[in-house]
């Protein structure tokens, strides 16, 4: 089943939007890529969410490596139409060393599968599984597992206890995303901690917890984003114990970690105001912050409770005050409304100008609009594109780029990567030969501006600037995969993932 097939039994507002906007362009300086201490530590590689590098990809010649990181892969397909409603970490590389989630105890079928019975099974029973944070060395050309770390970390239920209201994450997996920082790694942990391990043996150095309890009803949700100076952000939901989406959402956080060890928090009824007939506003399950250049401001992005439609982008001082906030109802003079999905893994990009990039879902078309934003949460432009994206920036000649998916799901194709200037107008696209949607939620670009992204159909594409093919290689046979992100290292090793193996690509 087609990926669109789907995500259109989600859209339940039938809410038709046009698109009438138009930014001119501006001079600036470019800011380079924030600097981090490893080749590719965390989501979209810097804490801008940028996906760029001044490494420059190897020829997709050979699949150097080839691990499997999710063993249950055949049973969560077989629960939900043999689709993989998953998102994954991206590998986190290091010089010689690869770190990956992977997942272990036990997933727990229906029977038959996709009934939902005996309750609790399938997505509703994957706290039965183990989340881990395992690392890997580079030896004689080979992946050798150095060591695991286990963590307690659980993803926030699929649905309401017993198995009701159906509407809750749709059989989704909620993402796991640890990130590094100079010598050590923090992992998501339970009831809204983070672990913080030693890189090289896997030793736990300590546990944050910015709350006075562990509270087993608080989940940290979307991947860590680690700035240049050692600041870990993330999001924590605290829902209801029974009925977590048909009960309000009983708080939400924006939690930093300095890199001395001191937490701090701020509610994100603190950051947004709001109504309460669409339920509080707390972050989208998957989003991570992003920061600034300069590190004084953290984006973020949050919705109402019951209501995807009522959506805002968020922009915080370092300091975890509130700085200001924009909604995301009835844009460009009312023809864009942009929707949060949980399902969706987009998050926001901190822009080289100081602007603000974020992808969102239309409701009603299955199709989204990347936003653009300037540093005062002013509405600039918008881009019509696909949907559950992060895209990579790509900076050059005294201006950047912007490279996302460009899925036409409803009408079953065409699919393209595409390449947007500043002001997100088309500069190239490259369209899927075989009219297979682009399965990558965050593609990656590299020194040369060369374009690395994951079709549906198995392979790993690889793009020169102005959309022509530089080189693909077959991973494997696995249409319905999950969306998945691509990293390189330093060494031009391209590491992606597909159906639940991560692939390691060279020459």
């Amino acid at each position: 089943m087609k990926r669109s097939q789907s995500l259109a039994r989600l859209l339940a507002v039938p809410i038709l939007l046009t698109l009438s906007a138009f930014c001119s362009a501006q001079t600036f300086s470019v800011a380079g890529d924030v600097p981090g201490s490893n080749d590719w530590p965390q989501w979209a590689r810097t804490s801008m969410h940028n996906s760029s590098t001044d490494a420059f990809g190897q020829t997709p010649t050979t699949k150097i490596a080839d691990i499997t990181y999710d063993p249950f892969v055949s049973q969560e397909k077989a629960e939900t139409s043999n689709e993989l409603l998953a998102h994954y970490q991206v590998p986190l590389v290091d010089g010689n060393s690869v770190f990956m989630e992977f997942k272990t105890g036990k997933y727990v079928s229906c029977n038959p599968p996709g009934s939902g019975q005996p309750y609790p099974c399938g997505p509703d029973d994957w706290n039965t599984e183990i989340w881990n944070e395992r690392a890997f060395t580079w030896k004689n050309g080979s992946l050798v597992e150095a060591w695991n770390f286990r963590t307690d970390w659980k993803p926030e239920p699929n649905t309401d206890f017993g198995g009701q209201n159906k509407d809750g994450l749709f059989g989704w997996e909620p993402v796991f995303h640890s990130a590094l920082w100079h010598g050590n790694l923090y992992v998501p942990g339970f009831g809204g901690t983070i672990y913080k391990v030693n890189e090289r043996n896997g030793k736990r150095v300590a546990r944050y917890n910015p709350f006075r309890s562990v509270d087993p009803n608080r989940f940290v949700s979307g991947p860590l984003t680690i700035d240049a100076a050692g600041n870990v952000y993330y999001n924590v939901l605290e829902l209801d114990a029974k009925n977590p989406w048909s009960v309000d959402v009983h708080n939400s956080w924006l939690v930093k970690v300095k890199s001395n060890g001191v937490a701090q928090k701020v509610s994100y009824a603190k950051l947004v105001t709001q109504g309460i007939s669409d339920g509080s506003q707390r972050p989208g399950v998957n989003i991570s912050p992003a920061v600034s250049a300069d590190g004084k401001t953290i984006y973020t992005a949050s919705v109402a409770h019951f209501n995807s439609l009522d959506a805002n982008v968020i922009a915080v001082n370092s300091d975890l005050t509130p700085k200001w906030h924009t909604s995301l109802t009835n844009l460009a003079q009312g023809q864009i409304t942009g929707a949060i999905f949980d399902l969706s893994s987009a998050t926001p990009v901190a822009l080289p100008d100081g602007s603000l990039l974020f992808g969102v879902l239309a409701s009603g078309t299955s199709r989204g609009y990347m936003l653009k934003f300037d540093s005062s949460g002013q509405y600039l432009t918008s881009f019509d594109f696909g949907w559950d994206d992060t895209p990579a920036i790509y900076v050059h000649d005294g201006t950047y780029s912007v490279i996302t998916k460009n899925n036409y799901y409803s009408t079953t194709g065409p699919y393209y990567i595409t390449q947007l200037n500043a002001d997100l107008v088309p500069e190239w696209s490259y369209q899927s030969a075989d009219n297979f949607e682009w399965c990558v939620n965050a593609p990656a670009v590299d020194g040369n501006g060369t374009v690395y992204a994951d079709s549906e159909d198995g392979n790993l594409f690889v793009i020169n600037q102005g959309g022509t093919l530089k080189g693909q290689i077959l991973l494997q046979q696995a249409v319905a995969a999950a969306y998945t992100p691509v990293s390189i290292g330093l060494d031009g090793k391209i590491y992606t993932l597909n159906n639940g193996d991560m692939f390691v690509v060279g020459q």
